[in-house]
């Protein structure tokens, strides 16, 4: 009898151990509204100002930003690509005596930001200094060229980009066509060998970047400088054969990276101006700015989080934090606020910019949030592992976060959002709920 009851115990107790096996980044999702003798604040003090951001890394990312825009609250943007190019396939041959067509640049469109009803000035130039696949280039780096355009004219370029382009009886993927010059195309068609030879020294790449635009607005456009759909392409007949053509493209071998440049003297918002630009950071009480492309981040500090909890002797359990950030520009149709956000966190130690430990890095992104929710007009970001080892002292962290556009460094979006003051209903503010013993 004893032997059985024992079996059985150990049998109970196996399946007691392996039901409670669970991952761990998954403690706390919904235990909000689900514990007896949780507690909630939200009056955790914070303190927050926008800053213009440091530089961040363009070099060869997924997408790149080309277009022009102006902002009443921002200023003026402009964005530009350096890229190399590369033969399509092993090397090439135009045959006898090739004669230009035409030479069109081709960038597929995998989104846009801003008016899709202006016009933006694009040029294209010739690099006179040759790129490094081994550097590692910023949104403030500059490469030389030639600063003669390449267009066949000087214009500007709409975009439809929920709109599919036929040519001839095929049908492509959205996408922006630049017509060049007649004497660059024949320029690559009679240096054959120098295009096998030596391309990245006779070709060095080229530079499109955006000069202006028609309307209040403007556009940028974010592009796929990889896809099949981007190239050059040179359209061509010789004395065997006509319609022929041959395509330059951007390998993922290829050395490329986005130039960006922000004027916010041209900004029309007192707010921003003495917060972003005269560094007034009491203005962050009430209003707050982040911008991708490498623009404007905030600060956001918790001073007296570490202390918090002290008369509990932090004998605390955080089942849930979450800061919230709401949106202060709801009536705004074409400058629309970013689609995601996501923060930055900064070690104690070496103020180096780190994931926080709640970050969709390590968690997943359903947890994490940071995604703009539109019947709210909010965001909310779940940092509850944060904030319990900032309670107790644990991990290397600062109080203090940076907030910035997810992607920054391909995403031009903005956000103007409500500040810390205490009294406001829509401030930015930290919900915790929580449990002493």
């Amino acid at each position: 009898m004893k032997k059985t009851l024992y079996c059985t115990l150990v049998l109970l107790t196996c399946i007691f151990l392996s039901a409670c096996k669970n991952d761990t980044t998954n403690i706390g999702y919904d235990l909000l509204g689900n514990l007896v003798d949780t507690e909630f604040t939200d009056t955790i003090t914070l303190q927050a100002y926008s800053i213009l951001e440091d530089t961040i890394n363009t070099t060869g990312t997924s997408a790149h930003i080309l277009g022009h825009l102006s902002d009443p609250t921002f200023g003026n943007s402009s964005a530009g690509i350096y890229t190399e190019l590369a033969l399509g396939g092993g090397s090439v041959s135009f045959g006898s005596s090739p004669a230009i067509d035409s030479v069109v640049l081709t960038l597929q469109l995998s989104s846009y930001y801003g008016d899709t009803t202006s016009a933006v000035g694009i040029r294209v130039h010739q690099l006179t200094e040759s790129m490094d696949q081994s550097t590692t280039y910023y949104q403030t780096s500059k490469l030389g060229y030639d600063p003669t355009p390449l267009n066949y004219q000087l214009t500007g370029y709409t975009i439809q980009p929920n709109t599919a382009i036929v040519i001839d009886t095929s049908i492509y993927a959205a996408h922006l066509r630049i017509r060049l010059s007649q004497q660059f195309g024949q320029y690559l068609l009679n240096h054959e060998s120098d295009l096998n030879n030596r391309l990245s020294d006779f070709l060095k790449g080229l530079y499109i970047e955006a000069v202006s635009h028609t309307g209040p607005y403007g556009y940028m456009l974010i592009t796929n400088m990889t896809s099949s759909l981007t190239g050059l392409t040179l359209y061509y007949h010789n004395s065997d054969a006509q319609g022929m053509r041959y395509t330059l493209s951007c390998t993922d071998k290829c050395a490329r990276f986005t130039h960006i440049d922000h004027d916010y003297n041209a900004s029309q918002d007192q707010n921003f101006i003495s917060e972003v630009l005269h560094h007034q950071t009491d203005i962050g009480n009430d209003v707050l700015f982040v911008q991708g492309g490498g623009g404007v981040k905030t600060r956001i500090s918790f001073p007296y989080l570490e202390h918090a909890f002290e008369q509990f002797d932090n004998r605390v359990v955080i089942h849930r934090a979450e800061l919230v950030i709401s949106n202060a520009d709801r009536t705004e149709k074409i400058l629309t606020p970013s689609t995601a956000l996501t923060i930055q966190g900064i070690g104690k130690s070496d103020s180096s910019i780190r994931f926080l430990p709640d970050d969709d890095y390590y968690t997943n992104s359903s947890y994490y949030g940071g995604v703009y929710d539109v019947n709210n007009n909010e965001y909310r970001f779940r940092i509850t592992k944060y904030v319990q080892e900032l309670v107790l002292g644990e991990g290397d962290w600062c109080p203090d976060i940076n907030l910035i556009v997810r992607g920054s460094a391909v995403r031009p979006s903005r956000l103007v959002f409500h500040g810390t003051d205490p009294d406001s209903p829509l401030r930015m503010r930290l919900e915790i709920a929580y449990s002493t013993y």
